[in-house]
Parts: C-alpha cells; sequence; structure tokens
C-alpha cells in the first residue's frame, strides 16, 4: 500500500483577528489569516511581500485562537492543505486553506515574548 502526506507548517503573522463560529452542534470554528514573507534572492529587483493563507482552526483550537490569537501576533501552525470552490455568478473560484491541527502562539503584536509558550494541540 502507498503512503502519502499533506503536511504544511506556517510561521507568520496573523492578519486579522479569528472569526469564530458554531456549528448547529456547538463546535466551534475560527477562521483567520496568516502572513508569511516570500523573500526576493540577492540578485532580484523584485521587491519582498508576503503570501497570504485561509485558516480553519476546529474545536479546542478554535477555542485557544478565540482566547489568544490577535491580530499582529507571531504564531506556528501545523496542519493540512484542503483545496475546495465555490460558484459566484456562474463563475467556479478554486480555494485552498490550511486546516489547523496544532497552533503555538511565539509572541504577541507588540513583539515581546510571552513568559511562556502556549500552545493548543
Amino acid at each position: 500500500m502507498s503512503r502519502s502526506v499533506n503536511k504544511i507548517i506556517l510561521i507568520g503573522n496573523v492578519g486579522r483577528d479569528p472569526e469564530i463560529q458554531q456549528t448547529k452542534s456547538g463546535t466551534k470554528v475560527a477562521h483567520f489569516s496568516l502572513a508569511t514573507d516570500r523573500w526576493k534572492s540577492a540578485d532580484s529587483d523584485q521587491e519582498d511581500r508576503p503570501d497570504w493563507h485561509r485558516l480553519t482552526l476546529w474545536n479546542l483550537q478554535a477555542q485557544f485562537a478565540e482566547e489568544y490569537i490577535r491580530i499582529g501576533d507571531h504564531i506556528y501552525v501545523e496542519g493540512r492543505l484542503e483545496y475546495d470552490s465555490y460558484e459566484r455568478d456562474g463563475v467556479t473560484i478554486p480555494t485552498a486553506e490550511i486546516i489547523v491541527h496544532s497552533v503555538v502562539k511565539l509572541s504577541s503584536k507588540a513583539g515581546a515574548s510571552d513568559k511562556g509558550l502556549e500552545e493548543a494541540a
């Protein structure tokens, strides 16, 4: 039997406060964006720019995000990449999001290190 892997590891800055929702059964889900830097090569005249990632967190990770994650925070996430699409005005729009399995807050918006690393796994 063949094996496959779908694992994403990102370290970046939160682009907006988490949007928290609940399913009909009461399960929490959080959505927010994460920016990672795309560095240019030394011989390139292009500017550095961020790559934006859509994150989705469920259950305990969503609760953690609701309580501790804010815009500008520096975080570490592990998860899987999931592709989907939706239709708008007859046009199919592809989407990609990270389904987060583990999140660690590395520092707060001010850039000061927290007394300890906070984690939800």
